[in-house]
């Protein structure tokens, strides 16, 4: 196999459209939270360019540090060839001034993503092979960086939803982490690694990626019952037990099963996403044909702080300069 045939399976093409969901999710909260208007698309654009990058060096990088022989979620192990480690930094390098293009938030955010990878992947540290660190590596970067760098993009400052929410997602993060490392134990423990899944076992990995996404459900139920996100949503919660009775199964299996069962994984979770955007789309477009406030403002308490008091003309002005699509009753005209 050629050395640009090798870096190609390496870098893993199948995760790439679900990595870039995450700073995708980030810039579309932006919007939903206030009712924006769409705005800095062009800079996701380069934030979406910057995390392919991220994504291949991490890859690359992780790739080096494993020499992977056997089962590969959503890929394949080939031997990594003499050029994939500097191909690695030279991605890396690139995704922070590419990023920077969008903003000095994304530029930091994609630099401080870029030394993770580095701490999670370089020999001398080599994070992912710790029970504590891995975990803390993804939930930082991908959980937290990643959707705060499309977020920035946006313009608007944080609220406290904003900021809850985004903790419920960086714990979310931890569900597939566990779960894409569950069938692993006798390969990483192999090359000498102290991962969780070497160190308790798969049953309990499972049953970390459980409690991972038993908190997002709480987290969901939590925000749709104070009214930060819409009620609607609550018509999804039989999903959560349709992919945990996916997970009981799993955990049944002897030494975590195989990388078939993460892949159902990753299918139901996809299908839960999926259901949720379009029950928020889909009132979205009650709200609009009710002429009622939409989005993020139109939920039971999502007025967001930052949002003046004025009267209508001078509300109308402001709205107009912030991109906000509120609604005529909100505006109480």
């Amino acid at each position: 196999m050629s050395t640009v045939a090798a870096l190609w399976v390496l870098l893993r093409p199948r995760l790439v459209p679900f990595l870039l969901l995450l700073p995708f999710f980030g810039w579309a909260w932006g919007h939903w939270d206030r009712a924006l208007q769409m705005r800095g698309a062009a800079g996701l654009l380069w934030v979406l360019a910057a995390w392919t990058l991220l994504h291949t060096g991490t890859m690359w990088l992780n790739a080096a540090l494993d020499r992977d022989e056997g089962e590969v979620l959503m890929g394949r192990s080939v031997p990594p060839p003499a050029a994939t480690v500097p191909a690695a930094y030279i991605a890396l390098a690139a995704c922070v001034p590419v990023a920077a293009m969008a903003g000095v938030g994304p530029g930091l955010a994609a630099a401080f993503c870029a030394l993770l990878a580095v701490g999670y992947s370089h020999p001398w540290v080599a994070w992912k092979g710790r029970p504590i660190a891995g975990p803390l590596v993804n939930i930082l970067g991908y959980g937290l960086a990643s959707p705060f760098a499309g977020w920035s993009v946006v313009g608007v400052p944080a609220n406290p939803r904003t900021v809850v929410a985004w903790l419920f997602f960086g714990v979310g993060v931890l569900a597939p982490y566990f779960a894409a490392q569950a069938f692993q134990r006798e390969e990483d423990s192999s090359r000498g690694y102290r991962t969780f899944v070497v160190v308790y076992g798969p049953r309990a990995t499972l049953g970390a990626a459980r409690v991972a996404m038993a908190t997002v459900l709480g987290g969901g139920v939590f925000l749709a019952a104070i009214g930060w996100i819409p009620r609607i949503c609550l018509v999804a919660l039989p999903l959560w037990f349709w992919i945990d009775a996916l997970m009981r199964a799993w955990s049944s299996q002897p030494d975590g099963g195989d990388s078939s069962w993460a892949s159902r994984f990753a299918g139901r979770v996809l299908v839960a996403a999926v259901v949720l955007i379009a029950l928020c789309f889909g009132e979205y477009v009650r709200e609009s044909f009710a002429k009622e406030p939409v989005a993020g403002l139109g939920t039971y308490a999502g007025h967001p702080s930052d949002r003046p008091r004025l009267p209508p003309l001078q509300l109308r002005v402001w709205e107009l300069r912030h991109g906000s699509i509120v609604s005529e009753s909100l505006r109480g005209e």
